[in-house]
């Protein structure tokens, strides 16, 4: 599946805000404005410094921009300074964690879509790209019914309908724009082996519990999402393994009592109201 390079006009749009974890689906979205689109990123990163993997996604993102200014020159203008905002400076918003928390109660998601949702607010960035949105992908399970294909940056992309305002879907994304969302992670592998951006890809990391010589853990939930997506390949062997005892072994005790703490949790928040 290849994609192609707007025409003539990207000097006159204005720089793309791209939410950057140093991950895969960030970091192909960056590779696409950058060395396709030739458009300006401004990266932004929210910076958890309790975060066992906080380093590991810094140095990833450290070693890719190293790998793009030598690979290819022009992005030393496109490809802005990376933009860290720490989270202790979030300011609250009680309508976005509300709904954060209602979903939460329906399915699991990170903690993170509730600090996205009121960095975005609070920094007021009106365009703010999020590349986690794509097709098969846990986020895409909650809003792939209410978005619209819209033209965000010059690009096509997708958005929560302005119709489903109410909801605590766009109270908690529909701030946010989708630009891989037409893609599954095995396309975009496919885009960048006929790119040639493999090389690079391969430098982004994932794990959030990463071992000794930052190696990826294979049990946190990324690792066994790369697993179930056909990223195995990224976990060293005996790591794989560990993953699959523990998807079989502890999973599945974990989360339905992880599910009672929630619960338990939003009604005594209920009673205190």
């Amino acid at each position: 599946m290849g994609i192609h390079a707007e025409e003539g006009h990207a000097d006159s749009l204005p720089p793309v805000d791209l939410l950057w974890t140093g991950g895969w689906d960030s970091s192909f979205r960056l590779l696409q404005l950058l060395l396709q689109h030739r458009r300006e990123v401004v990266p932004h990163y929210l910076l958890d410094p309790t975060r066992a993997s906080t380093n590991a996604e810094l140095e990833a993102m450290q070693r890719i921009r190293s790998a793009l200014f030598e690979k290819h020159p022009h992005t030393r203008v496109l490809l802005k300074p990376l933009s860290k905002f720490d989270i202790a400076g979030l300011a609250a918003d009680a309508a976005i964690t509300d709904a954060f928390r209602q979903l939460v109660a329906e399915r699991f998601i990170g903690n993170q879509y509730d600090w996205l949702a009121r960095f975005r607010k609070q920094l007021g960035i009106a365009e703010l790209e999020l590349a986690a949105g794509h097709r098969g992908g846990r986020i895409q399970g909650i809003i792939g019914a209410l978005v619209v294909q819209t033209w965000n940056n010059g690009h096509v992309s997708y958005r929560i309908d302005p119709r489903y305002s109410d909801t605590k879907e766009f109270s908690v994304f529909g701030g946010f724009s989708f630009p891989l969302f037409e893609l599954d992670k095995q396309e975009t592998g496919d885009i960048a082996v006929e790119q040639g951006w493999l090389d690079i890809l391969r430098m982004t990391w994932f794990c959030h519990k990463p071992g000794n010589g930052n190696e990826p853990c294979g049990y946190c939930n990324p690792c066994l999402y790369a697993v179930d997506e056909g990223f195995g390949w990224r976990i060293p062997r005996r790591n794989r393994i560990k993953g699959a005892f523990y998807r079989v072994l502890v999973k599945p005790i974990k989360a339905p009592a992880k599910a009672v703490i929630q619960q338990w949790g939003a009604g005594r928040r209920a009673l205190l109201r």
